[in-house]
C-alpha cells in the first residue's frame, strides 16, 4: 500500500467484482483513479528526515487526475505465443509511450526504456528470502518464502520472520516458563517451537513501517511471555464493567488450561498491538513539554528537533498482519490491523483443496467497520466518520498503527504541526471532523485455526501479503496458484480457466469474509510457471499481468510518479506446514 494518496489502478476488474481486487487485461485500459487516501493525507518531509520523496507530487495531483494507459505496440498475452524465440524488444521495440490525462493539462506523454527479459527477472528475484528447510523436529512449519517488489522509491513495505525456542511447555509452571521465549535460539527440538511472521504496509512514507520491522515481534515476544508466566491483558473491549472488576472472570480464564489458551492468547495478541501504537502515538505528545523549558541555543538537537524526529512514526502509518504458530498445541492465529490480507490453503483427505480467507479488509468501504465506526462515535457524526469509503474522508484503512491526525485531539494535532512548521516540515493536517478521537485503531482482530480439523482437513499453507498482490488477485486465485505451485513450479502456462477445473476449489466453510469475490472467467489469458524456487515470487510475477511478459515488463519499466499511478509496493509471505514431503519440480 506504500502511499495511499495517489490514484493507482492499471488493470480493471470487470464492474461485477470489488473495486479492491483489480486484474490485468490487454493494452490500451482506461484508468480508474486509485481508491486510497485524499491528498489531504500527505506529508513531505524535509531533505534532513525525509522518508519518502514523491508524496508533495500527490498533493497536488491525487484530487482531480483521470488517467488513460495507451501503448504503441499491440498487446500480446505471453512472449511464448508467436515470439518465435525473439526478446521482447525484438517484437515490440525498446520503448514504449503512457499518455496521462489529467483534468488540467489534458493528455501528457511520458516515454520509458521496456526492460529486458534479465532485468525484469532481477526485479522479480533481488529480494527473494525465506528459510527452505526449518528442520525442527515437531515444528509443523517446513518452510517459508517471502519476497518484495517496490513501487515507491523507497518502498514503504516491510517484513519479519523469526523462530522462538522454548524450553518448557505452554503449560509449564510459570515460575519456569516467565523467561522460555526469550531465551536461547540454539539448536534443538522444534515441538514448542513459536513462530511470527508479519507484513507491515507502509502508507505516507515508510518510517512506522520501518518502526513496525524492528519493535513488532519483541514486543509480541515479550508479551506473550508474560501470558506463558501467567499475566492475562486487561481487553476492556467487548467486555461488560461487571466482567472487567469480576475476579471470578479472570479466574475462569487462567484455569481453563492455565493462562495459555486461544482466548487469552488473542487477548495478548490484541493489547501487544494497541500498546505498542500507543507507545509510536502518545510519546510525541509527551515530548511537547519539553518544548517549554528554556534550551541552550548551541544544543543539538534541540528538543524540538527531537520531537520531530520521533513523530514520523505517529505521523505517518502502517497496516500490519501477523501469523502466529504455536507449535506445542498445532496452534495458528492471524492478528490483522488493516487492508492486509491472510489466506489458507488446505488440503482435504483425497487431496482436494478448499481456500479460507482468514482476515477481513478493515477499509471504509467494509459495511462491518462502518457499522463498527458509526457506534463508537456519537450519532451526529454518522455522515462524517466515513466520508467517501474513507476515514472522514481522507485515509482508506480503518485500522493501523501511527496515523496520529486521526488518534490525537485538535490541540495535540496542532501542536505537532506547528513543531513540524518551525523545522521547515510539513504534517498531516487535523481532519476537519476531529471532535470525538481516536478515529482510527491499531487492535486487530485476531483468527484463529487448528492445523487440522474436525474433517481432517491439514493446513497446507498460509499467504500473507500486502494490498498490492491482492489489488490483482483474488483469495481464491492465489490458493490456485500456490496449490498448482506444489505440483509443477515449472511447467507450459495455464490458461486461467482451465486452472480451477485442474484444481477445484471445495465450497468455503462459513461466512466469507469481506470482499466476497468470485473466481472471474477471464478469456485469452494465462497464468505463468517459470520454476521460481520462491512461492512469494510465483504468486508476485503472476500478480503482475499472469502470462502476458510484454505487460510485465512494461509495468516494471515504470518509475517515479507514473509507477505509482499503475501499480503498488507489494510485499508477500508463504509459510508451508507439513512433513516436508510436499512435491517439488
Amino acid at each position: 500500500m506504500s502511499s495511499r494518496f495517489l490514484p493507482r489502478s492499471t488493470f480493471v476488474r470487470p464492474p461485477l467484482l470489488s473495486p479492491r481486487t483489480i486484474r490485468p487485461v490487454p493494452f490500451p485500459l482506461t484508468l480508474r483513479p486509485r481508491t486510497y487516501s485524499t491528498s489531504t493525507s500527505s506529508v513531505p518531509t524535509p531533505p534532513r528526515i525525509r522518508t519518502t520523496a514523491f508524496l508533495s507530487i500527490a498533493v497536488l495531483t491525487s484530487a482531480y487526475l483521470l488517467y488513460q494507459y495507451e501503448t504503441s505496440a499491440s498487446p500480446s498475452s505471453s512472449s511464448s505465443e508467436g515470439a518465435k524465440g525473439k526478446s521482447l524488444n525484438e517484437q515490440y521495440g525498446s520503448k514504449f509511450d503512457i499518455r496521462i490525462r489529467t483534468s488540467r493539462n489534458g493528455v501528457q506523454s511520458y516515454e520509458f526504456i521496456r526492460k529486458s527479459e534479465e532485468e525484469v527477472e532481477k526485479i522479480l528475484t533481488e529480494h527473494e528470502s525465506g528459510n527452505n528447510q526449518v528442520g525442527r523436529k515437531g515444528n509443523p512449519v517446513i518452510r517459508w518464502d517471502t519476497n518484495w517488489v517496490g513501487s515507491n522509491e523507497p518502498c514503504e513495505d516491510r517484513f519479519a520472520s523469526n523462530i522462538i525456542p522454548r524450553k518448557y511447555s505452554s503449560n509449564s509452571p510459570s515460575h519456569k516458563a516467565s523467561t522460555d521465549i526469550t531465551e536461547g535460539r540454539g539448536e534443538g527440538e522444534g515441538e514448542k517451537d513459536l513462530m511470527l511472521f508479519s507484513i507491515i504496509d507502509g502508507h505516507a512514507g515508510d518510517a512506522t513501517s520501518k518502526l513496525l520491522e524492528k519493535t513488532l515481534h519483541p514486543t509480541l515476544s515479550v508479551a506473550l511471555a508474560g501470558l506463558q508466566a501467567g499475566y492475562v491483558p486487561n481487553d476492556p473491549q467487548g467486555k461488560s464493567w461487571y466482567d472487567k472488576l469480576n475476579p471470578i472472570s479472570w479466574l475462569y480464564s487462567y484455569t481453563k488450561t492455565g493462562s495459555w489458551n486461544p482466548e487469552n492468547v488473542t487477548r495478548t495478541l490484541q493489547h501487544a498491538y494497541t500498546e505498542l501504537d500507543d507507545h509510536i502515538c502518545q510519546s510525541p505528545i509527551k515530548l511537547l513539554q519539553t518544548l517549554k523549558q528554556p534550551s541552550n541555543p548551541s544544543d543539538y538537537p534541540t528538543p524540538r528537533q527531537t520531537l520531530v524526529a520521533l513523530a514520523q512514526p505517529a505521523a505517518s502509518g502502517a497496516c500490519a498482519i501477523t501469523t502466529f504458530v504455536d507449535s506445542e498445541n498445532q496452534d495458528v492465529y492471524v492478528a490483522l490491523a488493516g487492508d492486509c490480507r491472510a489466506v489458507a490453503g488446505w488440503q482435504t483427505k483425497d487431496g482436494k483443496w478448499r481456500c479460507d480467507t482468514l482476515t477481513e479488509d478493515q477499509m471504509g468501504e467494509n459495511p462491518r467497520e462502518v457499522d463498527r465506526m458509526q457506534k463508537e462515535h456519537p450519532a451526529s457524526e454518522r455522515d462524517t466518520v466515513i466520508r467517501g469509503g474513507r476515514v472522514q474522508g481522507g485515509l482508506q484503512p480503518t485500522r493501523a498503527f501511527g496515523d496520529a491526525v486521526y488518534k490525537w485531539t485538535t490541540a495535540q494535532g496542532n501542536a505537532i504541526a506547528e513543531a513540524f512548521r518551525e523545522e521547515g516540515d510539513k504534517s498531516r493536517g487535523v481532519r476537519p471532523w476531529n471532535y470525538t478521537p481516536p478515529y482510527v485503531t491499531a487492535r486487530p482482530e485476531v483468527t484463529y485455526r487448528k492445523l487440522k480439523n474436525e474433517d481432517g482437513d491439514q493446513l497446507k499453507f498460509v499467504i500473507m501479503a500486502t494490498d498490492g498482490l491482492w489489488d490483482r488477485l483474488t483469495s481464491e486465485e492465489s490458493v490456485l496458484l500456490i496449490a498448482s505451485y506444489l505440483d509443477h513450479s515449472k511447467h507450459s502456462d495455464i490458461s486461467k480457466t482451465d486452472l480451477p477445473n485442474l484444481y477445484p476449489l471445495l465450497p468455503s466453510k462459513g461466512e466469507r469474509p469481506y470482499p466476497v469475490q468470485d473466481l472471474p472467467q477471464p478469456k485469452d489469458e494465462s497464468w505463468a510457471y517459470e520454476g521460481d524456487t520462491n512461492a512469494a515470487t510465483h504468486l508476485i510475477r503472476n500478480s503482475l499481468a499472469g502470462a502476458n511478459r510484454k505487460n510485465r515488463a512494461e509495468l516494471l519499466s515504470l518509475n517515479g510518479k507514473v509507477s505509482r499511478w499503475m501499480r503498488d509496493d507489494v510485499t508477500c509471505t508463504v509459510v508451508f506446514f507439513g512433513d516436508g514431503s510436499e512435491k517439488k519440480d
